[in-house]
């Protein structure tokens, strides 16, 4: 009886042992989760405060811009806003622009002798208010319109000018100071918001080498390159098909105006041309960061967001990372399809072919017919633009041979030439010819054709 009794004490030990080592991993698991969870928390913030440090905020864009005079800003709509989203409910209208500063870290990507503080690229990115659709349409830097007076650093107002070249408004607004930052966006925004008549309601500004450290960030992007081309003052050599370019090829390729082709084609010096490759450079970007390659490497979100809000001087709207993420996440599903890049109307100057004005009366085979006011009233109005169709980015395909046009002309079996970003109709219903200004895709897939150099190699 004792052995048994001896027995069952042991067991009874050993049972309550048993019940120890159960409770004990189940404690160790919570508390595990639980410091998980709040690392992950405080990581997370961490990382948000350290990419907000990363964005420099224009805050004093507006305050010079004032009130007064500016285009009617939409209202509320009753769409749903994303959380978070900054500009929920409504349509936004966000104002992007580059200049051409040597200053600092440019110098490094820019190697020449060139001083210049002009706004070179000067594009109003409208975004739908149901975040469905995305229109991007850039008036050239040539474009000759009124750059209305505009706060100085020095507290003087600039004089008005009824003609002027767009790209002078930075300079004009800043005194040619770089530094001066918010007199410069300030004056383009007021100079944009006269020639459009569209309320925007945000803005971002980019650098030479902020552009560059993007791409770079993104591991190069690849463009096609149809007919290959060597830049003069660029100094770069594409051949023809598809090339891998880095953030500084990058920025060759957008900057490009004189050179010639493989073809042995010399390059117009347009700037209305040079639109067309920054337009595929953006596109191709976008299309990079919406990539599920892209988005399923953690190394490469870290090193792109950092770079992004690294390259960016912005708006109050865009001075935290939530807020963009805000925007982001509204439009978490568009896809390339819903994205239009697009040249305003315009026509050559009567008195000088170096430049342009926006096109007072429309094309029949542009736009539906609408001049360029017609074009932006449609915008402002939160309404697609007849005659603009998706852009399609090129991609290698498993051969590594391009399996997409970055660009081409429209061809008359496009089963719908206006894309589901159009839908409006001509006067008589049939539907517009789309621009040959601006990058149309092509429905069926073609190569990048690889041409042979000529015999002096281009």
């Amino acid at each position: 009886m004792q052995s048994r009794h001896a027995a069952a004490r042991p067991l009874a030990s050993s049972q309550h042992r048993l019940k120890i080592s159960r409770r004990q991993p189940l404690r160790l698991v919570a508390a595990v989760v639980a410091a998980a969870v709040v690392g992950a928390c405080v990581g997370v913030a961490e990382r948000v405060r350290q990419l907000d440090a990363n964005i420099t905020t224009l805050g004093r864009v507006y305050e010079l811009v004032g009130e007064t005079g500016r285009p009617t800003a939409r209202a509320t709509t009753t769409a749903e806003a994303a959380p978070l989203d900054p500009f929920g409910g409504r349509a936004v209208n966000i104002l992007i622009t580059a200049i051409d500063t040597r200053d600092g870290d440019n110098a490094a990507y820019v190697r020449d002798t060139q001083e210049g503080l002009l706004n070179d690229v000067n594009m109003v990115a409208h975004i739908s208010a149901d975040r469905s659709r995305v229109d991007i349409v850039s008036i050239p830097r040539d474009t000759l319109l009124e750059i209305p007076s505009c706060p100085r650093p020095d507290g003087s107002q600039s004089y008005a000018r009824s003609s002027a070249m767009i790209n002078e408004a930075f300079a004009t607004g800043s005194a040619s100071d770089s530094a001066a930052k918010d007199e410069g966006v300030s004056c383009v925004v007021k100079t944009v918001e006269a020639a459009t008549d569209i309320y925007l309601d945000s803005f971002i500004l980019v650098e030479f080498a902020g552009f560059a450290n993007v791409v770079d960030a993104l591991g190069g992007i690849d463009i096609c390159v149809p007919d290959g081309l060597i830049g003069r003052k660029s100094r770069i050599d594409l051949p023809p098909g598809m090339n891998h370019l880095d953030g500084r090829t990058a920025l060759a390729y957008a900057r490009t105006r004189e050179g010639k082709t493989y073809s042995g084609d010399y390059l117009t010096g347009s700037d209305t041309d040079r639109i067309s490759r920054q337009q595929q450079l953006i596109a191709t970007v976008v299309n990079e960061v919406l990539s599920s390659g892209s988005l399923q490497s953690i190394g490469k979100i870290n090193s792109t967001a950092s770079a992004i809000t690294k390259a960016l001087f912005v708006g109050e709207e865009f001075s935290s990372v939530v807020d963009m993420a805000g925007l982001a996440y509204s439009l978490r599903d568009i896809k390339m399809e819903n994205v239009s890049l697009f040249t305003a109307p315009w026509v050559q100057d009567t008195q000088d072919p170096n430049r342009v004005r926006l096109a007072t009366w429309g094309n029949s085979n542009r736009f539906g017919g609408l001049n360029a006011e017609e074009v932006f009233a449609r915008l402002a109005a939160d309404q697609p633009v007849p005659g603009t169709s998706p852009y399609k980015v090129s991609q290698p395909d498993a051969a590594g041979s391009p399996s997409q046009p970055a660009g081409g002309a429209a061809t008359a079996t496009d089963a719908d030439p206006l894309g589901p970003t159009g839908g409006a109709e001509t006067p008589g219903g049939s539907a517009p010819t789309p621009d040959d200004d601006f990058i149309t895709p092509l429905t069926a897939p073609v190569s990048c054709p690889a041409a042979e150099p000529d015999a002096d190699g281009g």
